[in-house]
């Protein structure tokens, strides 16, 4: 079935727009943030730290495109696909409470990573605590509106939750 293009896109819609958009800082700052450890402490962090980190970053950058899809198209035509940004989104936040526990050394799991500091730390905060937080829940709250109470099925209602 071909996707049609939203005329009048709904809040839900809109909040998942703003997810794909957040997506896009996370990927940008995420780079940086690689960059900036790289600088201040090199490569050696791992296998473990550099499959986490490269598995966040992929699938960050995966749904930055199925963000995008869902605020563009009808809800009933990307049902599937507002479900999945929904497992994604829970799995994300869940590992983004313990990776911020991580960052402000109130949790210790030397195998993943040991706590960093200065601007390692701040590139880190801005980032995952920040911006990673706001794209995952950003996320979740449009694709479960746009999945299980969708607006756009009711004739006449538009830019609503």
């Amino acid at each position: 079935m071909l996707s049609t293009t939203l005329p009048h896109p709904t809040g839900a819609h809109q909040l998942v727009g703003a997810a794909s958009v957040l997506g896009v800082a996370f990927v940008v700052g995420h780079l940086v943030t690689v960059s900036v450890t790289i600088a201040e402490e090199g490569v050696g962090w791992g296998a473990t730290a550099w499959s986490l980190d490269l598995m966040g970053f992929f699938a960050g950058l995966a749904f930055v495109f199925v963000t995008r899809q869902s605020s563009n198209t009808p809800s009933p035509e990307n049902s599937k696909n507002n479900m999945w940004i929904c497992v994604w989104a829970l799995a994300t936040l869940g590992a983004r409470v313990l990776d911020t526990l991580m960052l402000f050394g109130i949790v210790k799991l030397d195998d993943v990573y040991k706590t960093p500091s200065g601007a390692v730390l701040s590139s880190n905060i801005v980032t995952e605590v920040v911006i990673g937080n706001l794209y995952a829940a950003t996320a979740l709250i449009g694709a479960a509106s746009l999945r299980f109470c969708p607006k756009d099925t009711e004739a006449g209602v538009f830019f609503e939750l």
